[in-house]
C-alpha cells in the first residue's frame, strides 16, 4: 500500500513520484498525446462508443498518458483506467477530478466556499480491482454499456495523508483509509447513518457537495475535509422517487438504484448492493472557506 505524498500544490501526477528530471522529460513527452480540445469533442462520442480508429484509442489509452504513469502502478485494472482516461478527456486527470468536484458542488454556498489542497492516490488491494474487472465482465455479457459513472462518497477521514495513510489493521483506522485501502465493505453500511432511503446499499452522489454533507472533519482542523471520488458501475438502474428502506438489492431485473429529486429528495443520488461494482479512485482533500 503506497500513498502519493501530498505536494505543496496540485501539480501534476508523474510530479508526485518522479524526480524533477523525470518530470520534465514526462511534460515534454505528454505534447505528443494531448488533444486540442475541438479535436477531442469530435472524437468523444466515438470513444463512447467503442471506436477502435488509431485517433480514438490514443485518446483513451492510458499507457500513452504521461498523467497515467503514476496510477498504472497503482491500480491493475484497464477497464478502470479506460474510464478514467475518457472521463479526464484533454485533461490532466488529476486536475480533472478538481475541476469535477467544482463543478459538481450544488449547494449553496452560505455553507463555505470549497478550495481543493490536493488529490491523494493510495494503493488498493488488488482484488478490489480484479472483482470490479470480473463484474464489469459480467455486465458486459447483458448489457452494451456497464454504465459507469463518476460518484462521489462521503465518509470519516481522520488522518492527514503528509506522511502515510493510517493502517488499515489498526482498530484506529479511519473509514477513508480502510475504503481506499481495501475497498467498500457492504456490511459497513448505515454505520455513519442509520437512515438508509434505499435500504442496505452503498450510497453516493453526483454533486461533492452532497457528499460534503456525509464527511466529517479532520481531526482537530475543523474547516478541513476529505470526500472520496470513485467510479461505479451502475449496470441498469431503477429509477425512483420513493423511499425503499427495505432493499436489501436492487429490483429486478437492476443492478442499481437511482433516487430522483422529487418529494424526497432534494439532490439524486445512487446506490448499489455489491462491492465489485465499484473501485474508490482518489481522496480530494479540501478547505471550507467561509464568507
Amino acid at each position: 500500500m503506497s500513498l502519493l505524498k501530498r505536494p505543496s500544490k496540485l501539480t501534476n501526477l508523474w510530479e508526485l513520484e518522479s524526480s524533477d528530471e523525470e518530470s520534465t522529460m514526462q511534460d515534454d513527452a505528454s505534447s505528443s498525446h494531448s488533444f486540442p480540445r475541438e479535436e477531442y469533442e469530435k472524437l468523444k462520442d466515438k470513444t463512447r462508443q467503442g471506436c477502435l480508429c488509431d485517433d480514438c484509442e490514443r485518446a483513451i489509452d492510458p499507457t500513452v498518458r504521461p498523467d497515467f504513469t503514476a496510477l498504472l502502478n497503482i491500480f491493475t485494472s484497464e477497464k478502470l483506467l479506460r474510464q478514467a482516461a475518457i472521463f479526464a478527456g484533454t485533461r490532466k486527470i488529476n486536475e480533472k477530478i478538481v475541476d469535477h468536484f467544482h463543478t459538481s458542488w450544488k449547494h449553496p454556498m452560505h455553507m463555505g466556499v470549497p478550495n481543493v489542497e490536493f488529490v491523494s492516490f493510495m494503493m488498493s488491494d488488488k482484488k478490489v480491482c480484479y472483482r470490479f474487472d470480473e463484474y464489469m465482465s459480467e455486465l458486459l455479457l447483458i448489457l452494451d454499456d456497464p454504465h459507469v459513472k463518476p460518484l462521489w462518497h462521503g465518509t470519516t477521514v481522520k488522518c492527514k495523508f503528509d506522511d502515510k495513510p493510517c493502517d488499515p489493521t489498526s482498530t484506529d483506522s479511519c473509514a477513508g483509509c480502510n475504503i481506499l485501502s481495501k475497498g467498500f465493505d457492504i456490511s459497513k453500511s448505515g454505520s455513519a447513518n442509520p437512515f438508509k432511503r434505499f435500504g442496505t446499499g452503498i450510497y453516493f452522489a453526483p454533486n461533492s457537495s452532497k457528499a460534503h454533507s456525509y464527511a466529517t472533519p479532520r481531526g482537530e482542523m475543523e474547516d478541513l475535509y476529505t470526500i472520496l471520488f470513485c467510479f461505479v458501475a451502475l449496470g441498469r438502474c431503477h429509477t425512483t422517487i420513493d423511499d425503499m428502506p427495505y432493499l436489501t438489492e436492487p429490483p429486478y431485473p437492476c443492478h442499481s438504484v437511482h433516487g430522483r429529486i422529487g418529494h424526497r429528495l432534494n439532490y439524486e443520488e445512487y446506490v448499489i448492493y455489491r462491492p465489485d461494482a465499484v473501485v474508490p479512485f482518489a481522496a480530494v482533500t479540501y478547505r471550507m472557506n467561509k464568507w
